[in-house]
């Protein structure tokens, strides 16, 4: 067995993850870059080393046997080991740079800092490449800590109580209507005065299916969703609907010229929201990644900055509209 692990490289164990995590030789082998037949090949090796079939072909794809899974996560764990080790020993020139950072960002952490990161990036670090994800089959936690996320940024619930985090700023909810056009309403269940009607957007796992929820257990049945905040003001603008969105989004709706959109209060006290910015403990000594961190976090500041000049405007704008 100990001449066996002695053919045993880097490229053949990132192989074994990548069918473990695809179960299909086809997609492991994109993953990796790779052709189907050198992916098919891989896993021959991996076979006579470990003596073992190791994944089989059934109807959910490629499964793995009982000694696959027992490997799967001793070599995930070398690899990320190693992996850190080699990142953490190289020095990050980011106009050199051609390394492809990895960030997972919700919606609500997109719409505060990613326009202005991606300025940043293209002036500092032109060949640096940036992956933005909003979505994670497996758990968030375990991909930052294995290296595969390196930065996760917005409201992310799950992350919460890790150490290796910053709060950045608290964010709210408001309702945003068209100013040109008559709110929309129904009667009450008394009968007694009409009742906004309400657009949310409410994609499961975010902080917008929270608000949905809410909404729900006061027994109002919003008459739109839609499962991206960013898209509500343009589809309320020829309604009487009011869109309830962040306090950010509405501002950057309200203060666009020739605009016609107006802030109101939301119908009862929604959930505020803590943004911050997550990474792993093992990246401290990560030139690129302590750098990327740097970089998010002058994005912030300018976009706190921001934020209190349009505090200052909005409300002179809104009272210009509504006189």
């Amino acid at each position: 067995m100990e001449r066996r692990l002695d053919q045993l490289d880097f490229r053949l164990l990132k192989a074994f993850l990548a069918i473990y995590k695809h179960r299909h030789i086809g997609r492991a082998a994109d993953s990796m870059g790779l052709s189907q037949p050198t992916m098919s090949m891989q896993l021959a090796k991996l076979r006579q080393i470990f003596s073992d079939a190791l994944f089989i072909r059934g109807a959910q794809g490629m499964q793995p046997t009982r000694r696959g899974n027992e490997l799967a996560e001793p070599i995930r764990a070398a690899l990320t080991a190693l992996e850190f080790a080699i990142k953490a020993r190289q020095k990050f020139e980011p106009m050199q740079s051609r390394r492809k950072f990895i960030v997972y960002m919700s919606d609500l952490g997109q719409g505060t800092i990613l326009r202005r990161l991606v300025a940043r990036i293209e002036r500092s670090a032109p060949s640096v490449w940036v992956n933005v994800v909003t979505q994670w089959d497996d758990t968030l936690a375990d991909r930052l800590d294995d290296g595969t996320i390196d930065i996760a940024y917005g409201w992310i619930p799950q992350l919460k109580g890790r150490k290796a985090s910053v709060l950045l700023f608290k964010e709210t909810y408001v309702g945003l209507r068209h100013g040109g056009q008559s709110s929309t309403s129904r009667r009450s269940r008394g009968n007694e005065k009409p009742m906004p009607r309400y657009a949310l957007a409410g994609l499961p796992g975010t902080a917008h299916q929270s608000v949905l929820e809410r909404f729900r257990r006061h027994g109002i049945e919003p008459m739109l969703t839609v499962p991206n905040l960013s898209i509500l003001p343009d589809a309320i603008a020829s309604s009487g609907l009011t869109a309830i969105v962040t306090t950010h989004l509405a501002h950057s709706f309200v203060t666009k010229p020739d605009s016609n959109y107006v802030i109101v209060n939301p119908p009862f006290r929604l959930p505020v929201l803590s943004i911050r910015m997550h990474w792993s403990s093992r990246t401290y000594r990560d030139e690129g990644i302590d750098w990327l961190r740097r970089e998010m976090m002058a994005c912030v500041n300018e976009y706190l900055e921001a934020r209190q000049s349009w505090r200052k405007v909005v409300p002179e704008i809104q009272a210009a509209r509504q006189g």
